[in-house]
């Protein structure tokens, strides 16, 4: 995983990475404990916010999960249109570093 591998090599510093729990529940049973073991097998410093009226209007249209965004420090979307693009450890860190 090419996010993880940034967080691991340093970029835990320079991004905040928040998983939005969209689908947890919706096809199934939600597990709170399968949840929270998934972040924190995928890295600790993840963390997860709950979908409401508000966060899906905010990420509207959202046609993908997973999708990437990236917002600067005062919280304009940067990057991402809700569809699902994978993101390399060059293009992260050159999004990053376009931020800063």
């Amino acid at each position: 995983m090419q996010l993880r591998k940034y967080l691991e090599d340093g970029g835990s510093g320079k991004l905040n990475v928040i998983a939005i729990s969209w689908t947890e529940g919706r096809y199934g049973s939600a597990s709170e404990k399968r949840l929270q073991r998934f972040v924190r097998d995928f890295h600790p410093d993840i963390r997860i916010i709950r979908e409401t009226d508000k966060i899906n209007k905010a990420f509207a249209p959202l046609v993908y999960v997973p999708a990437n965004f990236v917002f600067d420090g005062t919280g304009k979307r940067a990057f991402g249109d809700g569809n699902r693009e994978h993101l390399d450890q060059d293009y992260i860190r050159h999004l990053v570093d376009r931020l800063q």
